[in-house]
């Protein structure tokens, strides 16, 4: 497969794999209710358990279209370090599939919030709450790496990474906290949308960005056919 076609695949991959992701928030707790309104796992326990399983069970699936979609940066950070590069695409493909366990961990929660019982329903959503930060550490400090050895190298050595995406680079998904109080203050019917889907939304925005920037990659520049009696040889 030439270098074009395989940064296309990557980048095509890794929409593939968010956009999946982002269904999944939707299908357990997608509405339109103003921020403010929003409580994630009331939405969800609203919901069938059909589309709890499947919202989480997606997860996985999402995860490997995702992790494909990170080899892009081992593509896009030459020709500063090979060796970088490939650490750098190693650790961010880490990352995602060590999410998919993440996301898939969410759908719990809505099964938790459906039991009666108020004791038990805290007992358990504190427990999974536990489970989830613990794969959470792990998912923050392969993505923090890898997310910084991008930074380091697009900003410091030559690389083919427009470093304007820096802006979009899904480190945004991880500083999302900064944006609650902004967040809060969407009204309907996006506050919702956008609240629950801003993780996942920002990879979708990542991915569209470097599928464009990257689209040509490694192709000649076109060049000006010159007619042939500018071309010919004198005989």
């Amino acid at each position: 497969m030439a270098r074009n076609s395989q940064v296309r695949f990557c980048c095509l991959s890794g929409l593939a794999g968010s956009l999946l992701f982002l269904a999944g928030d939707m299908t357990w707790y997608g509405s339109f209710s103003s921020a403010a309104a929003f409580h994630s796992f009331q939405v969800m326990a609203q919901r069938s358990d059909a589309m709890l399983v499947a919202g989480g069970a997606v997860g996985p699936i999402a995860a490997l279209f995702s992790a494909c979609g990170m080899a892009v940066f081992y593509f896009a950070l030459q020709p500063a370090s090979q060796k970088l590069a490939r650490a750098a695409a190693i650790l961010l493909a880490a990352m995602i599939l060590i999410g998919g366990a993440y996301h898939a961990l969410f759908a719990v929660f809505g099964f938790a919030q459906k039991i009666g019982d108020a004791s038990l329903r805290h007992l358990l959503i504190t427990q999974v709450a536990l489970l989830r930060d613990t794969v959470g550490y792990a998912m923050y400090a392969t993505g923090v790496s890898g997310i910084a050895l991008v930074y380091w190298l697009a900003l410091s050595r030559k690389t083919h990474f427009p470093r304007w995406l820096l802006l979009f680079t899904p480190i945004l998904s991880q500083a999302g906290w900064v944006f609650d109080s902004w967040f809060r203050r969407i009204p309907a019917p996006f506050g919702a949308i956008i609240t629950g889907g801003w993780i996942n939304g920002t990879f979708v925005l990542f991915f569209a960005l470097a599928t464009a920037a990257f689209w040509r990659f490694g192709c000649p520049p076109a060049t000006m056919e010159l007619p042939a009696e500018h071309t010919a040889r004198a005989v």
